[in-house]
């Protein structure tokens, strides 16, 4: 078996294995798609049959699928029995179709496989998401995808990737059988994600890089997207955001970009551009907030830094320093005053947590670490030379550890919210229902970002359903009221 190893959004088919090769130039059926064809062929990924043909619009089973996944994952594909009764040792997809079930990759329904079903353009999203652990997740608006549409989630995933997309009427046809030519077409951009002629325009957030006047959520889902990329918290990049950037500025009316008294460029104010193309720091809002984001990430690993607790990522006090340090590790940034031993308020990081607690219901927290005493930093007060920290480690009790309230993901069912729910991400339309901490909700899909487009809000809206006296509820929770 030949093993294919790719990155992240790569999926791998190997289609009809027991039948005679051909090349994709001798092809005699292949109208449409060919370019990607004979890129898969040439790589010896997809076979065609022996007569000559392709096959294109021949469809896939459920089997299939089972089997190309085993491959591309390099799983167990010997034959054997399986948890399905209608898929046992003699047929040679038996051991791909329990591998891949396994792994939560493929599942059954009413306890059966039903191999020789054909699959779908939604069952395919589900599949590809599942097999290789696609995070991100694009806003969509696909007129017949809604938020209890089961491959909701999925499709947003495949349509960040650029590996698939709707049709021209504003649909997905999430139920329309897929044809081996668009499965080739799904897997030569999936392969290929550099090949500009394969994969997909992803117009990230609607962001225009060319327009000066971004809406509010359009820069909220920038700052949002590129936090999760990295495993920050979104509440902690916005925050410094918004300390730096009051209105999350890029550029001033008249087109040119913000620029400080002190070098800081663009809504981030990044001062320290070494490494980085100068020009785009001023011109390009999604390249400004990256490299914003990557300091902060640079400082959470910083080992000179002081950690807390067991620095978990999702965890907002772990990000008390990183954040700190990205104004610097100066005297006026000190936690505590030198002479009085009383918190410094007017350092930076307690600035930009006390925005956060504003900004997302937290207005009974402090983030600060515990136990911090004058003697930890050792400084000149007078001198604008980095504080020496003398206490590398902070204790954080299980107790006082507040979770990041954006970094929830499809399928999750442990967040607690008190507050309403919304049949649309904003506050116009009357709520669906009031939901309690004692109500059971599950979250359905990535953040999605306030329906009037320059409203000043910070947070974003988590697609879910929502289950409360007996009645099932499909709607929108801000993200700034869950526990």
């Amino acid at each position: 078996m030949k093993k294919i190893y790719v990155l992240l959004f790569s999926f791998v088919l190997i289609l009809t294995a027991n039948v005679g090769q051909a090349n994709a130039e001798g092809f005699t059926d292949v109208k449409t798609g060919a370019d990607k064809i004979m890129y898969l062929s040439n790589e010896g990924i997809i076979n065609g049959y022996g007569d000559g043909r392709f096959g294109p619009n021949d469809t896939v089973t459920r089997a299939q699928a089972a089997l190309m996944i085993a491959r591309a994952l390099d799983l167990d594909t010997k034959p054997r029995d399986t948890d399905f009764p209608d898929v046992n040792i003699t047929h040679d997809f038996s051991g791909a179709v329990q591998s891949a079930a396994d792994l939560g990759i493929i599942q059954g329904s009413n306890g059966k496989f039903n191999p020789f079903a054909t699959v779908d353009r939604g069952q395919m999203a589900l599949i590809i998401a599942r097999a290789f652990e696609l995070k991100e997740e694009e806003v969509i608006s696909f007129s017949d995808i809604s938020i209890n549409t089961k491959s909701y989630s999925a499709i947003r995933k495949l349509l960040a990737a650029g590996v698939t997309e709707g049709y021209t009427d504003g649909t997905f046809k999430p139920s329309k059988k897929l044809t081996r030519s668009e499965f080739s077409s799904l897997l030569a951009r999936a392969l290929n994600p550099a090949d500009k002629n394969f994969k997909l325009p992803v117009n990230v957030c609607g962001y225009e890089p060319k327009s000066k006047k971004q809406d509010r959520q359009t820069v909220n889902c920038l700052l949002t997207r590129e936090a999760l990329k990295v495993g920050i918290p979104p509440e902690i990049v916005k925050s410094v955001a918004t300390k730096e950037s009051g209105q999350w500025k890029q550029f001033n009316l008249d087109g040119t970009p913000v620029m400080a008294p002190d070098g800081g460029i663009g809504l981030m104010q990044i001062t320290t551009t070494a490494g980085y193309n100068v020009d785009l720091l001023k011109s390009d809002l999604a390249y400004n907030i990256y490299a914003g984001v990557e300091m902060l990430n640079t400082n959470f690993i910083n080992k000179n830094l002081p950690s807390i607790g067991e620095m978990k990522r999702e965890e907002l006090q772990s990000w008390y320093f990183a954040v700190m340090a990205y104004n610097g590790i100066k005297p006026k940034n000190s936690p505590l005053y030198q002479d009085s031993g009383l918190t410094n308020t007017v350092a930076y990081q307690e600035g930009v947590f006390s925005l956060l607690y504003s900004a997302y219901e937290l207005s009974n927290v402090n983030l600060s670490p515990k136990g911090m005493r004058t003697t930890d930093f050792q400084y000149d007060k007078n001198s604008t030379a980095n504080i020496n920290f003398q206490k590398m480690h902070y204790e954080v009790a299980a107790a006082d550890r507040i979770l990041s309230k954006e970094m929830f993901e499809a399928g999750d069912d442990t967040a607690r919210y008190d507050g309403r729910l919304r049949p649309s991400p904003g506050t116009s339309l009357k709520e669906l229902a009031n939901i309690t901490s004692k109500d059971q909700i599950t979250i359905l899909g990535g953040l999605v970002y306030d329906e009037k487009t320059n409203s000043p809000k910070t947070f974003a809206w988590y697609p879910v359903k929502a289950e409360q006296n007996g009645k099932t509820y499909y709607g929108y929770i801000a993200s700034k009221y869950i526990k």
